[in-house]
């Protein structure tokens, strides 16, 4: 699992960089330093306007996939790096949170893999099987680890 922690933090990383440098250079186009050109007068509006720059989306490569505003699309991505900060320092969680991840597919394959190491038989032989907890659970309740793969929420 220290692979997908690895990777995700680089693909957050990766739009945390982005996302720096473009208002660093908006905010020297905002104050007369450099030339405000067309594509930083339009992330300027669509800033105002309460939407997710171009250059931070999915689209772009950088951005994972959101519908959210620009106000609550900050707010998820503090929370999703502050799920892997966490993870980093404090090591495995008991419960991922599933809609946290950049990519969660790489995710679901790493839990794949360790059942396949844990009892030595093929990848391709491992299907998931799902238990649905009682919904009025919060994931910090939860105490202790899965004996057989992992808690997930936010699905």
């Amino acid at each position: 699992m220290n692979t997908v922690l690895t990777q995700e933090a680089t693909r957050y990383n990766n739009l945390m960089q982005v996302m720096h440098r473009d208002i660093a250079i908006f905010k020297d186009a905002n104050r007369g330093r450099i030339v405000m050109n067309e594509e930083l007068e339009r992330m300027g509006v669509t800033m105002m306007n309460n939407e997710i720059p171009d250059n931070w989306t999915e689209e772009s490569g950088v951005g994972f996939l959101s519908i959210k505003p620009l106000s609550n699309w900050i707010k998820d991505l503090k929370n999703r790096v502050d799920f892997l900060r966490e993870w980093e320092n404090h090591g495995t969680p008991i419960c991922f949170w599933m809609s946290g991840f950049f990519f969660p597919q790489a995710f679901l394959t790493g839990i794949k893999q360790n059942y396949a190491r844990k009892y030595k038989i093929p990848i391709d032989l491992i299907e998931f099987e799902f238990e649905f907890l009682n919904d009025k659970m919060e994931p910090k309740e939860i105490s202790k680890k899965a004996q057989e793969g992992c808690y997930i929420h936010g699905v």
